[in-house]
């Protein structure tokens, strides 16, 4: 049985906010240049999915939620 995680309004996804601090940190320790380039767009990609969770669980807190965790 999934549980639901709820945000406070306004605050960004705990989950995406690991999820780029670790391809961040990937980055920075990779000696190929073509990979570091491509887990820092993964990274930026992961902030824009924290803010965007959010500033749209402050307009529909439950819908938007059980949404995001069953169309995985």
């Amino acid at each position: 049985m999934r549980q639901s995680t709820h945000t406070s309004e306004g605050e960004p996804s705990f989950f995406y906010l690991m999820m780029a601090e670790g391809c961040f940190r990937r980055a920075v320790s990779t000696r190929n240049p073509k990979a570091g380039g491509m887990l820092r767009e993964i990274g930026r990609n992961y902030l824009a999915k924290a803010n965007d969770v959010g500033s749209v669980l402050e307009s529909q807190p439950s819908q938007w939620l059980d949404s995001l965790f069953f169309d995985l």
